[in-house]
């Protein structure tokens, strides 16, 4: 009989519940996974010799991934990528004078969000468009300064009537909100407009936009601190716009 003594050592480990699911999932996924085998094909013109797209599959399940296309004019350049998941496509990129990616959502294939870039940098935002979920009309347009990070200003649209609802305006190199204006609409047609400038707010990050955490909270500091160097430069504003005196609101 054989005593077989063993030594654990003693280590400080903690282990936190709130963080265990994801521990788990990505142990499995990076430990599991099965490697994808692909399969690439070029689809040829009538021609026979330029190509007109690349398809890549899944060579086990026979599930699209990736499919490529190339100009009409020059088979070296590519026109667009469509990107597919269990053989369902999600994602939709075009090149032309910029370089632009819409997601797709993958149950209704209807688009959720595109985002512009500069073709010559890929990490230069030009501007964003956000989809209705029902509709597929565009309800936010989030427009960037030329340096790809700071937003110029944000266009709320209502996707019943293609009207702009509200625009958000931002302070150059800043994430400060210079003013917003709130557009009121009868059918189809704009019959008032709401111009609020604000004393700086800040906000960390354009996401903060989305959830509303500025539009109660905003027009009450705004109102408040509305005072008549700010009427003065709004009065300037209307006139060099030629906008009507009826359509300012203060209150």
């Amino acid at each position: 009989m054989f005593n077989l003594a063993l030594k654990i050592k003693k280590h400080d480990l903690k282990f936190d519940l709130s963080e265990s699911p994801k521990f788990l999932k990505d142990f499995i996924s990076s430990n599991f996974k099965k490697e994808i085998e692909i399969e690439s094909k070029q689809i040829y013109r009538s021609d026979g010799t330029s190509v007109e797209k690349l398809v890549e599959t899944d060579k086990n399940s026979g599930n699209v991934i990736r499919i490529t296309y190339y100009d009409y004019f020059d088979d070296k350049k590519i026109k667009s990528i469509e990107d597919y998941e269990d053989g369902i496509k999600v994602r939709i990129t075009l090149f032309s004078f910029f370089k632009s990616v819409t997601d797709l959502d993958k149950e209704t294939g209807k688009k959720i969000r595109t985002v512009n870039y500069d073709i010559k940098n890929s990490d230069t935002k030009i501007s964003v468009y956000d989809y209705d979920a029902e509709s597929e009309m565009i309800v936010r347009v989030t427009v960037y300064r030329t340096d790809g990070k700071n937003i110029a200003f944000i266009k709320e649209i209502s996707p019943k009537t293609g009207i702009i609802s509200r625009c958000i305006s931002y302070k150059k190199d800043s994430s400060a909100i210079s003013s917003v204006s709130k557009f009121e609409t009868l059918g189809d047609t704009t019959v008032k407009t709401t111009y609020y400038y604000s004393t700086p707010i800040y906000l960390s990050t354009p996401e903060m936009v989305d959830k509303k955490i500025i539009s109660d909270e905003l027009n009450k500091k705004v109102l408040d601190s509305f005072n008549n160097k700010n009427f003065n430069k709004l009065l300037d504003n209307l006139y060099k716009n030629k906008k009507c005196l009826a359509a300012i609101n203060v209150s």
